[in-house]
């Protein structure tokens, strides 16, 4: 059959497919869909996403002018917890990519797969290991160690300190995962490996980008005809996921055979829950992946957020110095068990998490039934964002056409509204009418002067009582709230700890703004600062700390002999 042809018989089948699905929508619920444009016939609402390059809430707040009241918004985080926590049996269900789950593989992590018993499986082997107290604790010595390392590198070449949070974050996570030791300079051959799966994910999520995406029928097609070219950049990116998949996994079997393996999180859920079959060979291996990758690129924004908002409010900066001075002394640096004592240094911890979340519109939600909220219908399938940093959370109400519900999620971005206070008002003014507005981390009505860096809204003083935990949202809502968040907070507490007992951080000559780059996983702009010890005695304890945290033997050269 010759390819026009076959195109045709293609576009048959579509049409045809659409005209059934025109009709069975006329019998559905008699609720009204929330209110959005007008799709086209067959590809529904896919010239209304963002396109490329755009800040999405820019996009968004043209629809204004075209459309009035264009999408459902739910403005009150009340509305994310009645929907993603308290109805999480049918809210928990992730939106199905082509591209990034079936052709490059994410839907194997844990943070892509659909709802199911795979899924269950994960959750269980990470909560077992990762959310409890006892674990967190055996933790705690690899954490103390990779800060101390850091504070080391740091003071060797301080300007290279986006270099140096990678590093230090990406060793934390291979040790806890893997019992993997990085090499403490130069490249590791597994933190390489970490940062090529992360663009995998980053690419391969980019909504609208690849074709098989919007056009399905495309992956039917053998290759070399028009429409297969997404298929080269799948592979490679398979390939990089995979293999961070695979290489730290054999790493570890290896060592288990031999009786030398060290506590890491995949080893005890090994041992705790079994691998007697390939399929719990598999389940661990994809597990340990996801806590591997989604561990490390999250920590790295937190601190590097940090140490924009230490460059940026040297008050906040004192303050916390003067609070370590007093109950942890010189002569030593701080650590996890700490933390009760250090009010101070635990609510700039808080404030990272708020000032800027990691996940600004953290990660999509589907429904898997029929539901109601406020009077509109919610189909099975729609998709539903959380915007935990702004003034939105949307599920999103562009119906598309055949052949899914939305061929992709899209990403949030960071708006500025100091750089453009009209945008936020008359944003503001679209949703306003249909539910009260609240803005999640940075709702004035909650966190007054949300715009600014204070870690003193998380202190009872006088008649102030501490302002609601963001951790609340940023880790997500009901059965997807994140299972590591425990190690995760406890790293970057004992990180901003340290630092800030040890160092000054302070502006270069060009003073940085608090600006943000988009993604899923947002990050600070690249900045520059000056990074100094306090005194030399402080210079000493850093060097002393080698002492204490030794720079271990690295383990990439075994890695070089598996597989």
């Amino acid at each position: 059959m010759g390819f026009a042809a076959t195109l045709a018989l293609g576009a048959l089948a579509i049409l045809v497919a659409y005209a059934i699905r025109r009709l069975v929508k006329r019998d559905s619920n008699a609720r009204p869909l929330p209110p959005g444009p007008k799709g086209l016939p067959i590809v529904g609402n896919v010239n209304d996403l963002p396109k490329p390059g755009v800040l999405e809430a820019h996009h968004w707040l043209e629809h204004k002018d075209r459309y009035g009241q264009t999408m459902v918004i739910l403005n009150d985080p009340k509305l994310a917890f009645e929907l993603l926590r308290d109805r999480s049996n049918i809210y928990s269900g992730r939106p199905h990519q082509n591209f990034s789950c079936d052709l490059v593989g994410w839907k194997n992590a844990t943070a892509m797969s659909p709802y199911n018993d795979y899924w269950k499986i994960h959750r269980k082997s990470i909560t077992k290991v990762a959310s409890s107290n006892i674990s967190v604790t055996a933790f705690d010595r690899v954490q103390e160690e990779e800060a101390a390392h850091f504070l080391m590198n740091l003071l060797a070449e301080p300007d290279k300190l986006f270099d140096h949070i990678r590093t230090e974050a990406g060793t934390v996570i291979l040790k806890i995962t893997y019992g993997y030791t990085a090499k403490n300079r130069g490249k590791d051959p597994l933190v390489e490996l970490a940062g090529k799966a992360m663009w995998a994910f980053t690419e391969s999520t980019v909504p609208g980008k690849w074709a098989v995406d919007t056009f399905p029928f495309l992956k039917y097609l053998p290759d070399g005809f028009p429409g297969t070219a997404y298929r080269k950049p799948g592979r490679e990116m398979r390939k990089a996921l995979f293999d961070c998949a695979e290489k730290p996994y054999a790493f570890v079997k290896r060592q288990m055979r031999e009786k030398r393996a060290k506590t890491s999180f995949l080893s005890q859920a090994i041992e705790t829950i079994g691998a007697d079959d390939d399929y719990m060979d598999f389940v661990h291996k994809w597990t340990a992946l996801s806590l591997f990758t989604g561990g490390a690129d999250t920590t790295v924004s937190s601190l590097m957020t940090f140490f924009l908002a230490m460059t940026l409010y040297p008050n906040v900066q004192k303050k916390a110095q003067e609070e370590l001075d007093r109950v942890i002394g010189a002569g030593r640096l701080p650590v996890a068990a700490d933390k009760d004592s250090l009010p101070y240094t635990y609510a700039i911890m808080l404030e990272t998490h708020r000032w800027h979340p990691i996940l600004p519109m953290g990660l999509p939600h589907t429904s898997d039934a029929e539901d109601v909220c406020k009077g509109y219908r919610i189909p099975k399938g729609s998709i539903l964002l959380p915007n935990t940093w702004y003034v939105f959370s949307i599920f999103i109400a562009l119906h598309c056409g055949f052949p899914c519900t939305l061929p992709c999620w899209f990403p949030a971005r960071y708006i500025e509204s100091r750089r453009n206070p009209s945008l936020t008002t008359d944003f503001l003014q679209i949703s306003a009418h249909f539910l009260l507005p609240r803005w999640y981390t940075h709702d004035p009505a909650v966190y007054p002067d949300p715009m600014t860096f204070n870690p003193d809204r998380f202190i009872q003083m006088g008649t102030h009582n501490p302002e609601p935990d963001p951790r609340n949202f940023i880790f997500g809502y009901g059965r997807r709230i994140c299972p590591g968040r425990y190690v995760a907070d406890n790293a970057l507490f004992i990180t901003i700890a340290q630092s800030l007992a040890v160092f000054d951080i302070k502006p270069t000559d060009a003073v940085p703004k608090a600006e943000f780059e988009p993604g899923v996983l947002s990050h600070p702009v690249p900045y520059k600062c000056r990074i100094e010890p306090r005194s030399a005695k402080h210079r000493e304890l850093i060097e002393r700390s080698e002492e204490k945290y030794p720079w271990g033997e690295s383990d990439a050269k075994e890695l070089e002999g598996i597989m």
